[in-house]
C-alpha cells in the first residue's frame, strides 16, 4: 500500500465549504464587535493595555475576549520582533514592546486560573 494514499492535505481551521466557520487571525468576521489595539509605540501598548482592564472591569468584554486581543498583540509584536532585521527595518523599540506585551499576556494568564469575576477584578497589572 502506497503511503502518498493515505495523508490527506490539513488546513488549518479552514472551512472550505463553510468559510463563516474558518478562524483567520487578519479577517474580522463581526466588525461591530472590534476593539482597536494600536501597537506602534511603548506609550501606544500601555494606552491599549489599560483600554483592555478598563473594558474588562466595566464589564464590557468578558475574559475570554480581553485574552484573546492580548494575544493578539503579543503574537504580531512577537513575529515583529522575529522579522525585525528583513521585514521592519525601520521598527523602534520592538524588543520593548514585545516585552511589554508578553508581560501582560502572562498576567492574564494568572487571572485565568481564578474563577470568579470578584477574584479577577481585583487583580491589578502593572505597567
Amino acid at each position: 500500500m502506497n503511503k502518498k494514499n493515505k495523508t490527506q492535505k490539513r488546513e488549518f481551521l479552514y472551512n472550505p465549504n463553510n468559510p463563516k466557520k474558518s478562524f483567520d487571525v487578519y479577517i474580522d468576521k463581526n466588525p461591530s464587535d472590534t476593539i482597536n489595539i494600536k501597537y506602534k509605540t511603548v506609550e501606544d501598548i500601555k494606552n491599549t493595555i489599560r483600554k483592555l482592564e478598563r473594558l474588562y472591569k466595566s464589564k464590557k468584554y468578558p475574559h475570554k475576549r480581553i485574552w484573546q486581543v492580548g494575544m493578539i498583540m503579543k503574537v504580531r509584536l512577537e513575529a515583529m520582533k522575529k522579522h525585525k532585521k528583513d521585514k521592519f527595518p525601520n521598527a523602534k523599540n520592538v524588543t520593548k514592546r514585545y516585552n511589554l506585551s508578553k508581560k501582560y499576556f502572562k498576567f492574564l494568564g494568572k487571572r485565568t486560573k481564578k474563577k470568579t469575576f470578584k477574584e479577577r477584578k481585583s487583580m491589578k497589572f502593572k505597567l
